[in-house]
C-alpha cells in the first residue's frame, strides 16, 4: 500500500449507504476525509426510525450473501447483531399467496388448468428457441417466464412500481433477481428437491435492531469532527478538469483534494460551478427517478404474516408491497405488537400530503376487506416521504456522454444508486468504496 498523504483530504458528499461505506474505508485506512449530510441524520433512504419502540426501516432492506469478503466485514463491525434470517416472501394475486419466487406447485395448483398448460408450452418453446438478448425488461420477463406467467406477474408490479412502461425499462431493474428463475429451472428444483435460489427474500442476514443499524455503527465509530450534519452542498467549483472548492449552503468555502459524491447525478451537475454544457444539462434534466411514500401501520396484534414481504402485481391496488419489521428481527417491535409498511410508489414530485388520509384510508379498507386485519387492531399510522427512492432505468437512458463529462474531472469518483444511476446492493456499495479508497491511496 502507498504512503498516504497526510495533507489531502477525502471529501464525501452524502451520508447514505453509499457515503457511509466510502467513509467507513476511508477511516479503516487512516486516511483524511470528511463527509457532509444535508439531514440530521446519516442512513439515506436506508435509515432506521424509532415511533414509541416500533423500529422502522426506511425500505424493505435486507443483507444477501453476495460477497463473502464484504459479508465478513460487515459482520466483524456488527457482531452478534447480525442474524440469519428465513423469512420468504409471497406475491398476494387473487386473493391466493404464491410463493416468491415462483414454484411449479403453485403454477399446479394455484392456477387454472388453461393457464398453467399456456405457461408450460409458453416455457417450452422458450426453452427449445434461442432468443437473442433482450433488450428492456418486458424481453427479458418474456425471455424467462413466458408471456403468460410474465403479463400476470411480473410486467403489471413493475410497471405499478416504475411508473413506465415495461418496453422502456432497463433490464438492469431486475437486480439480478431473474437469473435462474426460468420456468425449466423452477421445474427442475421442484423435480429433483432443490432449494429454492436463496438470493431473492428467503434467507437473508439482517440486524438486530434495524438495517439502519449499519450506518450509525459505522457513524458511531468514525471521528465526530469529520462529519458535519445538517449541512447540504451549495455548489461545487471547478476548473482545469479538477474540483477546487465545495461551497456549502452557509456560503463556507471548502478547498477539496478529491471528492467522493454520492448525491443524486442530476443534482450534482447542477451544481457545477461553472455549469456543464447545455447538452449535458439538458440530458440530466430528462432523467426521472421514482419516489415513495411508506404507510406505516401500527397494529396490536402479535404477527401481521410469516412473510418477510408481500407483493401486489395487481394493477387495481394501489400499493406495491408490505414489508413486516418484526419477520426480519423479533426486536422491531414492542412484545405482543407489530407493525406493516406499505410501500406507494410516486412520481418525482411527491404527491401533495392532502392526499395522504385518503391513501390510508384506502389501504385501510383494502386490508380489512381482504381480512389481513381489523379495525380495531390499528393503533396509529404514519407517513415518510422517500425522494429518489429508485432511478429510473429506461432503456433509452443515455447517459454516456454525462459520465463522459464527469470522467474527465480527475478528482472526483461517484457512487451509489442515484450517483451512478445502477441498481446497486449494500455489498456493491461496500466493494466499490473499497475499491475506490484504495486506488486514492494508490495515487
Amino acid at each position: 500500500m502507498s504512503k498516504i498523504n497526510k495533507n489531502k483530504t477525502i471529501h464525501i458528499l452524502g451520508g447514505g449507504p453509499a457515503g457511509m461505506s466510502a467513509a467507513y474505508y476511508a477511516h479503516k485506512n487512516k486516511c483524511n476525509y470528511h463527509l457532509y449530510e444535508a439531514s440530521n441524520q446519516v442512513g439515506g433512504n436506508a435509515k432506521t426510525l424509532n415511533f414509541d419502540n416500533f423500529l422502522i426501516d426506511t425500505g424493505a432492506h435486507r443483507l444477501h450473501d453476495k460477497n463473502e469478503a464484504i459479508t465478513n466485514e460487515i459482520k466483524m463491525l456488527l457482531g452478534e447483531n447480525l442474524k440469519n434470517v428465513s423469512s420468504p416472501s409471497k406475491i398476494s394475486f387473487k386473493n391466493e399467496l404464491i410463493n416468491f419466487p415462483i414454484k411449479a406447485t403453485d403454477i399446479i395448483s394455484k392456477l387454472d388448468l388453461k393457464t398453467s398448460y399456456k405457461i408450460i408450452v409458453e416455457n417450452i418453446i422458450n426453452i427449445l428457441t434461442k432468443k437473442a438478448y433482450p433488450r428492456n425488461f418486458k424481453e427479458l420477463a418474456y425471455k424467462n417466464y413466458g408471456k403468460t406467467l410474465s403479463e400476470l406477474f411480473l410486467i403489471n408490479y413493475t410497471e405499478k412500481l416504475w411508473g413506465e412502461l415495461s418496453t422502456n425499462l432497463d433490464v438492469s431493474i431486475s437486480g439480478g433477481r431473474l437469473k435462474n428463475l426460468d420456468l425449466y429451472s423452477i421445474i427442475k428444483n421442484f423435480l429433483f428437491n432443490k432449494k429454492d435460489a436463496k438470493h431473492i427474500d428467503g434467507d437473508f442476514l439482517y440486524p438486530k435492531y434495524g438495517f439502519g443499524s449499519i450506518f450509525t455503527t459505522i457513524f458511531d465509530n468514525l471521528d465526530q469532527n469529520k462529519i458535519s450534519l445538517m449541512t447540504p452542498i451549495k455548489s461545487i467549483i471547478h476548473e482545469s478538469n479538477n474540483i477546487k472548492k465545495i461551497k456549502l449552503k452557509n456560503n463556507n468555502e471548502i478547498d477539496v483534494d478529491h471528492v467522493i459524491s454520492t448525491l443524486p447525478l442530476p443534482l450534482l451537475i447542477r451544481q457545477l460551478n461553472p455549469s456543464a454544457p447545455e447538452h449535458i444539462l439538458k440530458i440530466v434534466n430528462q432523467i426521472k427517478y421514482r419516489d415513495l411514500k411508506l404507510f406505516i401501520l401500527f397494529l396490536d396484534k402479535e404477527s401481521f404474516s410469516p412473510n418477510a414481504s408481500l407483493y401486489f402485481p395487481e394493477k387495481e391496488v394501489l400499493f406495491t408491497r408490505i414489508y413486516e419489521p418484526k419477520n426480519r428481527s423479533p426486536y422491531m417491535s414492542p412484545k405482543g405488537k407489530t407493525s406493516i409498511v406499505v410501500e406507494v410508489p410516486c412520481s418525482n414530485e411527491m404527491r401533495d400530503d392532502s392526499d395522504d388520509s385518503k391513501i390510508y384510508n384506502d389501504i385501510k379498507s383494502f386490508l380489512i376487506d381482504k381480512k389481513f386485519i381489523s379495525s380495531d387492531e390499528i393503533i396509529d399510522y404514519k407517513v415518510l416521504s422517500m425522494p429518489f427512492a429508485y432511478p429510473i432505468l429506461r432503456s433509452d437512458n443515455n447517459l454516456s456522454d454525462v459520465f463522459d463529462f464527469i470522467g474527465k474531472i480527475k478528482n472526483i469518483n461517484l457512487i451509489g444508486r442515484s450517483a451512478e444511476f445502477k441498481y446497486l446492493h449494500v455489498h456493491d456499495l461496500f466493494y466499490q468504496s473499497k475499491q475506490i479508497i484504495k486506488s486514492i491511496i494508490d495515487n
